[in-house]
């Protein structure tokens, strides 16, 4: 794993604060991850095919219950709806 300090100004932190705010990430690093992602995918440096197989070979071991996928499920069309 690798930590990284960043200060962040004007736009770039308005940009950061809002993708909380309107709740597409949970933080701030979050954000910067998912911003990396895009990046990766943008450029081509990674492949959609290559993250959905990461995706599938994890999910594998995530054991979630019907009630649970429908909470989530019923908890984005809320937060959906309010945008």
């Amino acid at each position: 794993m690798t930590t990284v300090t960043v200060d962040f100004r004007g736009t770039q932190e308005i940009i950061l604060k809002e993708m909380v705010n309107l709740g597409i990430v949970k933080t701030k690093a979050e954000a910067l991850r998912l911003a990396l992602m895009n990046f990766a995918l943008t450029t081509g440096l990674l492949s959609k095919e290559k993250i959905l197989e990461e995706i599938h070979e994890k999910a594998k071991s995530i054991s979630v219950s019907e009630n649970e996928v429908q909470r989530l499920i019923e908890s984005a069309k809320e937060k959906s709806i309010h945008r």
